[in-house]
């Protein structure tokens, strides 16, 4: 199986993700195959500035796809993955819009008839693979690893359609069939801070100590994210934070590729501020 991939700008610097994928990928046979030229989709905040101009980005991006002869997105991103359908949605309502991005995309002897449909990688990796992808390969004792999944504000809002927007399931049902043990907990789509995370680092600590305790809480010992920005908020904001309980963040593709036997080298699992190989040796 081949998709479209948009990395948009944060993937290939968020710890481990990019190896993960690449492992996780090469083992269950699906390719990602990463749009020529792409260009940064200016994230959800550029729709706060001009619309035209936030359609613009991703228009872009969906006609280098269509050109590609790529049917559909995949993103491992949420703001891109919002940013995108956003601009989806608007491009698919207003013909002006469509217009006008195609005035613009002539002169680089680009079109768009009409936009992609746009997908997260947890959907190929829920949806398109089937159980036994899975289920012959997680017998590793990871049944004793409480795992809280953390969506962030943006995989399952504003839209609705990749599971419930408030009490989503789809990563617990993910990280249960891995073979971990799903964690329920109700700070799972909270903010984490997003891109203020750095620059105003004191006012989102507060929102990143919700999240960890409110995991930890209830016996989560590793949290799973889906988002290179929410990943990097929750892992390095537990540094700067006093009083906090330390719980590795990982991003969903490392649990996948530690069920199937990958060297944790190969998920860069190193490469994570918290480190998980305590949690991982005492299961």
């Amino acid at each position: 199986m081949k998709y479209g991939f948009y990395p948009g700008c944060s993937f290939k610097s968020a710890a481990g993700y990019q190896l993960s994928v690449a492992a996780l990928t090469r083992a269950v046979g699906i390719e990602f195959v990463e749009i020529p030229d792409w260009n940064c989709c200016g994230a959800t905040v550029f729709f706060s500035l001009d619309d035209i101009k936030a359609v613009a980005l991703a228009g872009r991006v969906f006609a280098l796809a269509a050109a590609g002869g790529f049917r559909e997105i995949v993103t491992g991103c949420n703001a891109c993955y919002a940013t995108l359908r956003k601009s989806a949605e608007l491009l698919a309502k207003k013909p002006d819009y469509l217009s006008a991005l195609n005035r613009g995309l002539a002169l680089e002897q680009l079109h768009l008839a009409e936009p992609l449909p746009v997908r997260h990688i947890l959907q190929v990796l829920v949806d398109d693979l089937p159980h036994s992808a899975w289920a012959s390969q997680t017998k590793r004792g990871f049944e004793s690893v409480p795992v809280a999944g953390y969506y962030g504000c943006q995989l399952t809002r504003p839209f609705g359609d990749a599971d419930d927007p408030e009490q989503p399931g789809i990563l617990e049902r993910f990280i249960k069939r891995l073979g971990f043990q799903p964690v329920a907990h109700s700070a799972k789509t909270l903010c984490c801070g997003a891109s203020h995370g750095v620059p105003y680092g004191d006012e989102c600590s507060p929102l990143i100590a919700r999240i960890v305790r409110g995991a930890h809480e209830k016996g989560a010992r590793l949290i799973a994210t889906v988002c290179p920005l929410c990943q990097f908020n929750l892992d390095q904001g537990q540094q700067r934070a006093s009083g906090l309980p330390k719980l590795p963040v990982l991003f969903f593709t490392q649990l996948a590729g530690l069920a199937l036997g990958l060297p944790p080298e190969e998920l860069g699992l190193d490469q994570l501020l918290i480190s998980a190989q305590g949690v991982l040796r005492q299961r």
